[in-house]
């Protein structure tokens, strides 16, 4: 799980996912990405820099499986107003209080276990 500073379909992270190497990582993040959904905002378009990547071995005994991926982002954790209205809440400090969340919203996972 990282902060890549690349989309999923950019030649950087397909080379350390095994589209140009033997690599035998499965990056889950990439179909959302050719939706056009991010996890930061720049110039009115969405990136999603931050990835879930899953290696062979992630469920070596076979006994998981996963559900989804996906970007955190309620209503919350959105900038209501200003220019960068619908982007995410940026952290800032005010005199003596901080106010705001971060400027990427974060991704997770939902796996499950099988039952035997």
């Amino acid at each position: 799980m990282g902060y890549y500073n690349d989309n999923p379909t950019d030649k950087s992270v397909q080379w350390i996912t095994g589209k140009k190497t033997r690599s035998t990582l499965f990056n889950p993040m990439e179909a959302m990405a050719k939706k056009g959904i991010g996890s930061l905002a720049h110039n009115d378009h969405w990136f999603l820099f931050d990835q879930l990547l899953f290696s062979e071995n992630w469920n070596k005994e076979g006994t998981l499986f996963l559900l989804k991926t996906t970007v955190f982002n309620p209503g919350f954790l959105y900038t209501k107003r200003s220019n960068y209205q619908g982007y995410p809440y940026r952290t800032r400090i005010l005199v003596n209080r901080l106010q705001g969340y971060s400027d990427h919203f974060p991704v997770y996972a939902v796996i499950g276990l099988r039952a035997e």
